[in-house]
């Protein structure tokens, strides 16, 4: 008698198993965030908010609940110049510059720093689900000048940016960050107007555990008017940011962070644009093939095209720098591709007989959800744009120092238009804490700036909210797989 077995090489669950036993949504158990470059300077102010979501699904609490701490990076020792940096493990080890025990709570720390550096912001537990964090530098000196907030992100393994340069007087700064455990590598590419920089070093950068690394675009990209970065980690997970710092001579023209753009896509949502300065539309075609790209301006009466500007080509593999006029009031843009391209928009103001400052807005995910914005600064305005074909129906709400509601602004927008929202602080508090809550997912793209003068001039920065994270999708856990059929037996 012949014995016959079957046998199979199992990929995954059986489609049974996967039909029964969908993913499901979870209270997110770990959320770790980083504050790209905070201080540094001899004279400014530098200020780090953080603030995990009122009203959010937890986790069951553990028996001991862990406080959300705020942790230094540290840059890698340098053998040549040793005092200058710092060993990461010490860094780690240090004392946290601030801890957080409780959920709810907006907590403004000020940062003074001799040498500017990351922060690792980390919630665990009931703690953990929608933690926020964000970052400030106000610098009014004769050499440097300008205000910049940047968004704290979580480590992923891919970053895209669109902007900065490399001409003279203008500096930019990549900031590559590791708030793991376990080191990381990664890639970075570099596209400007005329196609892809070849930039020698930019392959298998090592970054540390607990650590970070700078790289100069100006000496990546030598002469570029304009630059595309592309970040990607071939092992581990990194956070990335891009500071743009620039002068004529001796004299500032405005500092910024270029925030993070969605990867490149057919369609994209860019919030925040003001309603004066010079605007400057900046996107990148990164494929072997041009981009046939349609613009929408959003408005304060609805979304409309642009006349000479409603259709414009990016010519493959580079960047395309684009005047824009949208009017004299604060604006989104749509942009509809036939490729995939990500985008930018470039602000600078300026003031009669005074000093310029510069700001980027991005193109950028529609909130899923309650989104904070920190760091509200005096002649702070939130700019609310409708991406649906519908009313878009929001709530802004101010919060005390206490974590209470101080005021709640519900507000209609038209289908595809923009709202500008002026921020006040509540009672002496010296920044707006605001939380925005959309009444349907994925239906607004928000952002705040920040618009002020001084006796030296302009001072502008933008900010897209970016919603944070409060659930995960987990797979549901089977206790067994179902009863395996005994090998067949022939006679």
């Amino acid at each position: 008698m012949a014995v016959v077995v079957g046998g199979a090489t199992l990929i995954g669950p059986p489609d049974s198993i996967v039909d029964d036993h969908p993913e499901v949504r979870e209270p997110v158990v770990r959320s770790s965030l980083v504050c790209p470059y905070v201080d540094g300077e001899e004279a400014g102010t530098a200020e780090l908010g953080v603030l995990a979501l009122p009203g959010v699904d937890a986790p069951e609490a553990a028996a001991e609940q862990p406080p959300i701490t705020v942790q230094a990076l540290a840059l890698p020792p340098d053998p040549e110049n040793p005092e200058a940096t710092g060993d990461p493990a010490a860094e780690a080890a240090a004392e946290p510059l601030v801890s957080i025990a409780e959920r709810g709570i907006p907590t403004i720390t000020p940062v003074e720093t001799a040498a500017g550096t990351s922060y690792a912001v980390t919630g665990q537990g009931t703690l953990a689900p929608g933690l926020a964090a964000e970052q400030s530098l106000m610098l009014q000196e004769v050499d440097l000048r300008g205000v910049s907030t940047a968004s704290c992100t979580a480590p992923r393994r891919e970053h895209w940016f669109v902007g900065a340069s490399a001409e003279v007087g203008r500096r930019g700064r990549l900031i590559l960050a590791n708030p793991t455990d376990v080191p990381a590598v990664v890639d970075v590419e570099l596209w400007d107007e005329a196609g892809v920089v070849d930039a020698p070093g930019t392959q298998d950068i090592g970054v540390p555990a607990r650590s970070q690394r700078i790289l100069l675009v100006d000496a990546l990209a030598g002469g570029a008017v304009t630059t595309a970065v592309h970040v990607q980690s071939s092992q581990g997970r990194v956070t990335a940011a891009l500071e743009v710092r620039e002068t004529a001579e001796i004299t500032p023209q405005g500092m910024t962070y270029v925030p993070a753009s969605v990867a490149p896509r057919r369609e994209l949502l860019i919030p925040g644009v003001p309603g004066s300065g010079q605007r400057n539309l900046r996107v990148v075609a990164p494929g072997d093939t041009d981009a046939i790209v349609s613009l929408q301006i959003l408005g304060v009466d609805g979304a409309y095209s642009p006349v000479d500007q409603d259709v414009i080509t990016v010519t493959a593999g580079t960047v395309a720098d684009i005047p824009l006029d949208t009017g004299v009031d604060p604006a989104g843009i749509r942009l509809e591709s036939d490729e995939p391209i990500t985008a930018s928009i470039r602000v600078v103001q300026t003031t009669e007989g005074g000093l310029p400052d510069v700001a980027y807005t991005s193109a950028s995910e529609p909130l899923t959800g309650p989104t904070p914005a920190l760091l509200s600064r005096p002649a702070s305005t939130l700019l609310l744009s409708s991406v649906i074909t519908t009313t878009s129906r929001v709530t802004v709400r101010t919060l005390a120092a206490d974590g209470t509601v101080a005021t709640e602004e519900p507000l209609e927008l038209p289908a595809g238009a923009t709202v500008a929202v002026p921020l006040t602080a509540a009672g002496d508090a010296a920044n707006a804490t605001v939380v925005v809550v959309p009444e349907s997912p994925g239906s607004v793209v928000a952002a705040r700036q920040i618009y002020a003068t001084d006796d030296a001039g302009a001072l502008l920065d933008l900010l897209p909210l970016i919603s944070p994270t409060v659930e995960v999708n987990v797979p549901e856990v089977v206790g067994e797989l179902p009863d395996v059929p005994e090998p067949a037996e022939s006679p």
